[in-house]
């Protein structure tokens, strides 16, 4: 049993049952270990967290960088298209998006602040792969000469409206919400 293990079996209780209603008993059954033993590899509770939180970063610029390497080659559209899909089928289907989004939605006061500082980094991160796209686009004369700053706010408007109303419609519904709203944001960025 190591330190990754318990990370693995702890991002899985905390995403599909909240940080309040997972338990260090919780976590300890999942990994295969009595309770104290955790504190071999961990402080508390809080350490867990804060461990997987870290570990979800690390894992959200892995999932963008391959992406990212994925559309080498590919028109602007296309690019652009590829990680707007990619990146919420990837929150909408994977753990780590249903950890991200229940700990950015219904952030644990303790941890709001770190949360956020995660959030921020891994959207600086797409930020800048998707700005590079943005000033490409608009050299090759493909987007509209707007600032890569704008377009970027539109792109997040829409992922983050998506991010949520995945929550609240079958997928037939959302998969049709999102080539509307695709198709309205690429009509305004387009020459």
């Amino acid at each position: 049993m190591t330190q990754q293990q318990i990370i693995e079996e702890s991002l899985l209780l905390f995403a599909h049952h909240g940080y309040e209603n997972t338990s260090l008993s919780n976590i300890a059954e999942r990994v295969g270990i009595k309770k104290p033993s955790l504190y071999n590899h961990f402080k508390n509770k809080e350490a867990i967290f804060s461990a997987v939180l870290q570990d979800v970063e690390k894992r959200e610029v892995e999932v963008l960088d391959n992406i990212t390497n994925s559309i080498k080659g590919l028109t602007i559209e296309d690019q652009l298209h590829t990680i707007y899909r990619k990146y919420l089928d990837h929150m909408a289907t994977s753990t780590e998006g249903l950890f991200f989004k229940r700990v950015t939605l219904f952030p644990q006061e303790l941890f709001a602040h770190e949360i956020k500082q995660v959030f921020l980094r891994v959207e600086k991160h797409l930020t800048s792969i998707v700005e590079q796209i943005f000033e490409k686009g608009k050299q090759e004369r493909v987007l509209r000469d707007v600032s890569s700053e704008t377009m970027t706010s539109a792109f997040y408007t829409l992922i983050d409206g998506l991010f949520l109303e995945e929550n609240f419609y079958d997928k037939e519904v959302f998969e049709k919400r999102k080539r509307a709203s695709w198709q309205i944001f690429w009509q305004g960025i387009q020459v």
